[in-house]
């Protein structure tokens, strides 16, 4: 009989949950067509600028991309500058400058397409922050057991700042390993061929809270991670190998020094999908006058690890 009256109650329960449902009409903005242009510049290397237009939420389809765009860069408000468009291999289409980058200069692009607002950014790629020669604990490797008789290597990675700045600590960190592939002749192993590929991490908590993966295949740390004023990143690297004709042999550490501009965009693109639901998403971060997406840079440097031997 109780269990009868508490099916009731949950029954009562519903109705009364799904009676206060209303249908809600929300009005969006109607917003006009504006430029999109995205561009992450580094050192050493030409300008990319990808430009498209504005999309409403109900559009489907991808964005369209101009067959004629205007694409200029200037310095100190001199024109330097005027890229042409490119097509690489698989099929990515952007606007591409003659001239490479160089640091703390401050760049100014502006983007053209007739019928519609111009758009236009400044940004720059700053100094590298150099790394400390990155440590291996040696006494905390693990060999751990996978499927098929393959195992993986957890490697202790200690990444130090050489000079941690007072400010503007904006940077991310990218990881690759080294595997040696051998064939065995008269019972030795020689050396047959090399390849990379993108590593994954393990860390502590607060690491984990801290950091994000972007799009650029690096990953980016939260400013608040060296409040302590801690130099040090600690990670533990995977690397999965088949015992019987690999060895791992290095470890690449990307380290990026970034530009606020940079840093500011790929925070709030990575917080859009971390968001709790009910919690209002943070907004985009945009950069661009007149438009919308984003013009940064940054620089890199790389530190390479050589793996002891275990076998």
């Amino acid at each position: 009989m109780n269990c009868r009256r508490c099916i009731l109650l949950v029954l009562a329960i519903l109705v009364c949950a799904l009676a206060c449902v209303r249908e809600a009409n929300i009005n969006l903005p109607d917003l006009p067509t504006r430029i999109v242009a995205l561009s992450h510049f580094t050192i050493g290397q030409p300008i990319q600028v990808e430009v498209s237009l504005s999309q409403t939420l109900t559009d489907a389809g991808d964005p369209v991309i101009p067959f004629e765009a205007n694409v200029s860069i200037a310095v100190g408000g001199k024109f330097l500058d005027k890229l042409f468009r490119v097509t690489d291999d698989g099929g990515r289409i952007f606007w591409q400058s003659r001239d490479t980058v160089e640091a703390e200069t401050q760049y100014a692009v502006t983007v053209q397409i007739g019928g519609y607002d111009p758009a236009q950014s400044e940004s720059y790629a700053p100094q590298p922050k150099f790394l400390s020669p990155s440590q291996i604990d040696t006494a905390g490797i693990r060999i751990l057991d996978l499927e098929n008789g393959k195992l993986a290597l957890q490697l202790p990675l200690v990444i130090s700042v050489a000079d941690l700045p007072a400010d503007k600590r904006y940077f991310a960190f990218g990881l690759k390993h080294e595997i040696e592939i051998f064939e065995l002749i008269n019972g030795e192993p020689v050396p047959d061929e090399y390849y990379e590929a993108s590593s994954k991490f393990l860390a502590d908590g607060r690491t984990l809270a801290l950091v994000y993966d972007t799009p650029e295949n690096v990953v980016l740390i939260n400013e608040n991670f060296w409040q302590d004023d801690s130099q040090q990143l600690s990670v533990d690297v995977l690397i999965p190998f088949d015992p019987a004709y690999e060895r791992p042999r290095r470890v690449f550490v990307e380290w990026r020094t970034l530009s606020e501009d940079f840093y500011r965009y790929h925070l709030s693109l990575a917080r859009q999908g971390n968001n709790i639901p009910l919690n209002d998403p943070d907004a985009l971060y945009n950069n661009i006058e007149g438009g919308y997406g984003n013009f940064s840079g940054y620089s890199a440097t790389e530190d390479t690890i050589r793996i002891p031997e275990l076998f």
